[in-house]
């Protein structure tokens, strides 16, 4: 006795795409849910930094020019070139480079003038704040990039 068969009768299960996991759905939730908390800090960091734009456009800038300027090494000398926020400072023998506002702000050459110190001061912090601002907004921007590879990974692995 022949068993006759034929291909209609047969059902055979092609859904090559697989279901996620439970455990793979919170993995793309969680990474989804960390990608808006890193766009949210990024938004605050942008405003941050306009802050930081405003703060630094009220403050002005002032030149370093021709300031007479006290270095515990080398003792007294004047500030005879600027180029953007490096001067250079002659001293009895020697000329040297430095980087503002840091360079007053941190005390490597004192200033005479207390107004001219509390601008270098001043200008030093919101350096300080725009670098530390400009830092986590990078940061943030690649610990994006990794969650979005995160979701990218577990996606294709269902499709």
């Amino acid at each position: 006795m022949a068993l006759n068969v034929e291909n209609d009768d047969l059902e055979v299960k092609t859904d090559s795409k697989k279901k996620p996991t439970k455990k793979t759905k919170e993995m793309l939730e969680e990474n989804a849910k960390q990608i808006e908390e890193l766009k949210a800090l990024q938004t605050e960091l942008d405003h941050e930094l306009d802050a930081l734009d405003q703060d630094e456009k009220e403050l002005g800038e002032r030149s370093a020019l021709k300031l007479t300027v006290t270095h515990k090494k080398f003792g007294e000398g004047t500030v005879i070139t600027q180029d953007g926020k490096y001067i250079e400072v002659k001293f009895k023998d020697v000329v040297k480079k430095f980087v503002l506002p840091g360079c007053f702000a941190d005390k490597f050459l004192e200033l005479e003038d207390e107004d001219v110190y509390d601008y270098y001061v001043k200008a030093n912090e919101i350096h300080k704040k725009r670098m530390n601002a400009e830092l986590k907004a990078k940061s943030a921007t690649f610990a994006i990039q990794r969650h979005e590879d995160a979701i990218e990974k577990l996606n294709a692995k269902f499709k």
